[in-house]
Parts: structure tokens; sequence; C-alpha cells
């Protein structure tokens, strides 16, 4: 018998290409006429996700391989494309309580910092300019690109928290797309929180990808009663 996540799955793979809600529960139902709920469909689109991770949370059993993009586009989950998963909690790690909000806080502290840094990339170093953000490539989504005064291009890779040895992975791909892409060298700066040892090692290697850490300031005003 089908599965309501086979049925996405069988329709989403021969398509060769991101499918939407609507494409996606038209199909299923079209297919499978009143065998599922419409609600039952909209949770799987929010349960399977990989890189939603409140899914984790909400629909723990739920088994991932839909990865959904910018566009609220889906398509089927590879670590080849997409880059690791690091949504996921680590294994036999509970959740906190409140774990939901502080997801919710990480991601906009996210989206935050990336939004400051397309504003505000002098700051990172002179003479850098933005090009493009969330910047699709055969290998994942690079969070910033810009170029430098040289007119290199300079991936930039954001993480919320330390970065973890996946994260030079997950760079070092994206370097590697460019520099067959470009048929030169581009430069990574990887911004975290923090970098453990055994990343500082990891990114070593790589003589022309730089680490760099963040720091939030808070200011506070008055509010009027």
């Amino acid at each position: 018998m089908t599965t309501m996540a086979e049925a996405i799955r069988e329709f989403i793979e021969p398509l060769g290409r991101p499918a939407s809600s609507d494409e996606i529960k038209s199909a299923v139902m079209s297919k499978f006429p009143e065998k599922w709920q419409p609600s039952t469909l909209q949770a799987h689109l929010y349960g399977c996700v990989v890189n939603n991770p409140k899914g984790y949370i909400h629909h723990p059993n739920a088994r991932k391989f839909l990865y959904k993009n910018s566009d609220a586009t889906f398509e089927i989950y590879s670590e080849e494309k997409h880059g690791p998963n690091e949504w996921q909690p680590s294994e036999g790690e509970d959740a906190p309580s409140g774990s939901e909000e502080l997801i919710e806080a990480s991601i906009g502290l996210e989206r935050d910092i990336e939004d400051y840094l397309v504003n505000n990339l002098s700051a990172i170093e002179a003479g850098l300019e933005f090009v493009s953000r969330q910047f699709v490539t055969d290998v994942g989504r690079v969070d910033i690109l810009a170029r430098d005064a040289s007119g290199n291009r300079v991936v930039i890779e954001l993480k919320v928290g330390e970065a973890k040895d996946s994260s030079v992975g997950q760079i070092a791909r994206y370097l590697g797309w460019f520099r067959r892409l470009d048929g030169k060298e581009p430069r990574g700066l990887l911004i975290a929180s923090g970098f453990p040892e055994g990343v500082r090692y990891a990114a070593s290697v790589f003589p022309r990808l730089k680490l760099l850490c963040y720091r939030v300031q808070f200011s506070f005003e008055e509010a009027s009663i």
C-alpha cells in the first residue's frame, strides 16, 4: 500500500525540478482521490522537510526527505546539492523546554545577521561589494556572494553559534564549484560565533578560507507607556 510520503516522492522525483505545494497537492489528490485529507498532506509537507527544524519537534517520526527552497517550492533532499543535514538535533539530544522558541530565535538571528552583512560588507573588509544572497549552485545554496577590491569572487557562509566540522566541508564544496565555474580560485569567509580547535585545523587546509567571529551587541531604549 502506497503511503503519502511515497506518493509525494513518486510525483517529485521524475519532475527533475522543484514543485510548489499546490502542484504536489493536486497531483497526489488526483492520483489517490479521497484516500487522504488535505490537512494530512499539508502535515507531510511540513514534517518531512529536512531543513525545517521545527519538523523534528512536531513530527519526530516523519521521514525527512524533502528540501524546501526559499521560494517555498519542494524537491528531494540531496546532501551533495543542499549540504549536510545540520537541522536535525544530535542523536540522543532531548529537546529542551522552550526549544521551539529557541529555534525561532536562532532562525531570526541568522536572518538579522545576514541582512546586516548584506548592507555592511565593508565592516568585514574594505572594498568588499555585495553580489547576491542565497545563490543556488549545483552543490547547495550560498548565503552571500561578494567581490573583493581585486575582483575576486568571495563566498560567505554564516552559521549561528559555533561552526561545526561540516561547515568547513560545506563552504569547501562551494569554493570547489566556483573554481570549476570560473577557472580561478575564489575566496571564502566562514562566519560564526566561534570555532572549536578541530574546525580550525580543518579550515587551515584551505589557504583562501578565512574564519571570522561575529559578536552581537545589544542596545536598549525606553518604550513609551
